[in-house]
């Protein structure tokens, strides 16, 4: 029998943001520079934050990532996120837990169009030749810091950054799981050696992510287009029978 999730969606929906219609003007976000260092996790917390439409990965997983867009429709930001690799059916997905950025008018943005939840905090991001590192810092203190360490260069189509799914309240509709599937052209890519220096979830206001043991860092530069919503998830039917089209195929 396959594993289910177990998240209470009621208390999650109180806590989850609003969007406005799933329908938003797609950002274009030119030059962007991407981390990401992955970790196994403890599996029953890993249950508990997944909702009942997700399968959890096996083993259980999540991804601790940051992206610098020096452009975008609302001026430049960088944004840092903690996700929980889930299947929604077969097909792997990151299930939003927390996301972090230092710009208001991204963070708005962002919650209108595609249910990002987020708390404005000091990100940042910085590369040097052995090191490319992310921060968030919350009243001044690291929160959470993760490094790709002695990175190099690989082809740009083996990364694999996988779409979003964001539980989210909608303006005069039912609640739902928006999937957030960005394109990407990328210009660059390294991986190397991940290492996640501090991670502060009670500061971070994160339940349900214990990480256990060191995956893999990957990073990249790409032209990302941040589309509108294609698809929604019912939250507690199974993605095989709650999946609905947005937009015409």
């Amino acid at each position: 029998m396959p594993l289910f999730g177990t998240l209470d969606i009621d208390a999650a929906l109180a806590k989850a943001p609003t969007a406005k219609n799933l329908a938003p003007e797609p950002w274009t976000l030119p030059g962007a520079e991407v981390l990401q260092v992955s970790y196994e996790v403890r599996e029953d917390p890993a249950l508990a934050i997944t909702p009942p439409a997700l399968h959890p990965s096996i083993p259980p997983y999540a991804t601790f990532s940051f992206m610098r867009f020096p452009e975008s429709p609302v001026g430049p930001f960088t944004l840092a996120m903690v996700r929980l690799i889930v299947r929604a059916g077969i097909r792997p997905r990151g299930f939003l837990v927390g996301a972090f950025v230092d710009s208001g008018a991204a963070q708005q943005g962002l919650a209108d169009g595609w249910g990002y939840k987020s708390s404005l905090a000091e990100v940042a991001f910085s590369r040097r030749h052995n090191r490319i590192a992310g921060t968030v810092a919350i009243d001044g203190s690291v929160a959470l810091e993760a490094h790709l360490e002695d990175p190099e260069p690989i082809i740009p189509t083996d990364i694999e950054l996988f779409d979003n799914l964001h539980l989210t309240n909608v303006e005069g509709d039912d609640p739902v799981i928006v999937q957030v599937d960005p394109g990407y052209t990328y210009s660059s890519a390294d991986r190397g050696r991940a290492e996640l220096v501090t991670y502060d979830p009670a500061a971070l206001g994160i339940e349900g992510i214990e990480p256990a043991y060191r995956l893999v860092g990957v990073a990249c530069t790409a032209d990302i287009e941040l589309n509108a919503p294609r698809f929604v998830l019912s939250p507690t039917e199974p993605a095989f029978k709650g999946t609905r089209r947005l937009t015409p195929s």
